[in-house]
């Protein structure tokens, strides 16, 4: 049994917003269902109503080439996508790391970070290339920069009423490379224990790193006092990122990995991350 609610499929933002707010927060957005599906067959999300935008013609916007991704379209559609997988490397490689091929042909990249996991893998590369994230309401339209979706363990700045339109990445510039990494227990598809993304501008020397699966919410390491150029020294550049992730951190001991372990590994991940972005191919 997986519980009682009704169902309504609607056109248009402003049509769904309205039933939403209405219900002031008893009612869900049903676009990939991925997540939303599983929690209420397990008791822990009982809304009495699902929205579903799927027929939403601005939620199915896809424009990679001016880095427009609509909330309703798929992972499988992204990380397949040659502009995506070309300009911006990272998040590519995280959405192909978010459940099955099968689930990425249900799941979105809203879908993903409203969940508000802190392992959600598709958040540290959003994080490091200052992605934003356009939500709609009742009354109004506002941007959010994606790490300030993130307000806690599976809990999100959205209010009762809002829904996610699209994500908005920054241009793509040609010496920027990204690159994504992640610690799970088995091979296939698994939450992460550590995932981590890394972005460097060849020719400003700035770099930002990204954690996921070690706080409440992904965290965004503060920046280096002095830029960072390929010949930098990995081992300094480790030191350096290893004491600020480590003061920034609070992992916690749950069934896929101890703290301890999660800030043993951080280190590890960082190396791997600055010896792919200071690579000359530049992060494969």
């Amino acid at each position: 049994m997986i519980g009682e609610f009704e169902y309504v499929r609607v056109d248009s933002i402003t049509e769904g917003c309205s039933l939403l707010a209405e219900l002031a927060g008893n009612a869900a957005v049903l676009a990939g269902g991925t997540d939303l599906l599983v929690n209420i067959r397990n008791g822990t999300a009982s809304p009495s109503l699902l929205v579903d935008f799927k027929r939403t013609e601005e939620l199915k916007a896809f424009f990679p080439d001016k880095g427009i991704i609509g909330s309703s379209v798929l992972l499988n559609r992204i990380t397949e996508d040659r502009i995506v997988r070309d300009r911006y490397r990272g998040l590519a490689e995280a959405v192909q790391d978010v459940g099955s091929y099968q689930i990425r042909n249900r799941a979105t990249l809203a879908g993903n970070l409203c969940n508000a996991s802190p392992a959600a893998d598709t958040a540290p590369p959003l994080f490091v290339l200052n992605a934003h994230v356009t939500i709609a309401g009742p009354h109004e339209t506002r941007t959010l920069p994606v790490q300030d979706l993130f307000v806690g363990v599976k809990k999100n700045a959205l209010s009762p009423g809002e829904v996610m339109v699209s994500i908005t990445l920054p241009p793509a510039l040609p010496q920027v490379r990204t690159k994504f990494l992640k610690i799970q227990r088995i091979r296939g598809h698994d939450l992460a224990i550590v995932n981590m993304a890394g972005y460097l501008d060849i020719a400003s020397g700035e770099l930002r790193i990204a954690i996921g699966s070690c706080a409440v919410t992904p965290i965004l390491l503060p920046s280096l006092d002095e830029p960072v150029d390929e010949d930098a020294s990995i081992d300094e550049l480790v030191e350096k990122l290893n004491t600020l992730a480590q003061s920034a951190i609070a992992p916690i001991s749950d069934l896929r990995g101890s703290a301890e372990y999660r800030r043993a590994m951080v280190p590890v991940l960082l190396r791997k991350l600055l010896v792919a972005l200071l690579s000359p191919k530049g992060g494969e």
